[in-house]
C-alpha cells in the first residue's frame, strides 16, 4: 500500500493546479452602486469603501469604459480625494494586491496619479505613471503584520476634478506555486520510500 501511495504521489504532484483564491475585498470592482449607463455619481462612500476628502466618483461609460463589469472609480472627483476598506488578515500570512488603473482620456499626464497603501496610509506607494488612457495592471504581495490590513487609493495628479481611473482592485491570500507542492510530494514520497526500506532491513 505504501508503495501505491508514493507512486500515485509522484504521479501526481507535476499536475496540481491551484484553484482561483477568492477576492477578501468587498466590492472591489465597484458594482455596488447603481449608475446609469453613461452616467456618474460622486458619493461620501460605497459598500465596502470609505471616502476621503471629496468623496468617491463612480462612473459607468462615461469618459471611458470599466475593464470589470460596468462601473469603475475616480478619486479625482471635485478634487483629489481618496478611500480605503479594511479587510481581515492574519499576522505572518503572504497576500496578494492588485489593482487595475488608466489615464482620464483627453488629459495630460500630470493631471493623473494614484498612491497606493496597504498599512492604512502608513506608507504610500505611487503606481507607475502612465502615458495612455488604455488600462494597466499593477500587482505585488506582501506579509500581513496584522490581525487587519487597511487597503487604500488616493489622487495625487493635478488638483483639477480629472483624475485617474480604476477598477478591478484584488485582495487574496498568497498560496505555494505548484512546483512547490511538487517539490513537498515529492518529499514525502522519499522519506516513505527511506522508511519502508529500513523497515525491510
Amino acid at each position: 500500500m505504501k508503495s501505491l501511495v508514493t507512486a500515485l504521489a509522484l504521479i501526481a504532484a507535476p499536475a496540481i493546479t491551484l484553484a482561483a483564491q477568492p477576492n477578501l475585498l468587498v466590492n472591489g470592482s465597484f458594482e455596488d452602486s447603481v449608475i446609469a449607463n453613461g452616467k456618474w455619481n460622486v458619493f461620501a462612500n460605497i459598500n465596502g469603501w470609505t471616502g476621503t476628502g471629496a468623496g468617491i466618483e463612480v462612473r459607468n461609460n462615461i469618459v471611458g469604459s470599466a475593464l470589470d463589469g460596468k462601473n469603475f472609480v475616480e478619486l479625482d472627483s471635485y478634487s483629489n480625494s481618496g478611500m480605503f476598506q479594511t479587510v481581515g488578515t492574519s499576522v505572518g500570512s503572504s497576500y496578494n494586491f492588485s489593482f487595475s488603473f488608466a489615464n482620464r482620456e483627453g488629459t495630460v499626464a500630470a493631471t493623473n496619479g494614484l498612491d497606493w497603501t496597504v498599512d492604512g496610509g502608513k506608507t504610500w506607494n505611487a503606481a507607475p505613471t502612465l502615458n495612455s488612457s488604455k488600462w494597466a495592471d499593477f500587482s505585488t504581495s506582501f506579509i500581513a503584520s496584522s490581525a487587519s490590513t487597511v487597503i487604500g487609493f488616493r489622487a495625487t495628479g493635478t488638483n483639477d476634478a480629472l483624475g485617474t481611473s480604476l477598477d478591478k482592485v484584488s485582495l487574496t491570500t498568497a498560496v505555494p506555486e505548484p512546483e512547490s507542492y511538487a517539490l513537498m510530494l515529492a518529499g514525502l514520497a522519499a522519506v516513505g520510500f527511506v522508511a519502508r526500506r529500513r523497515k525491510s532491513a
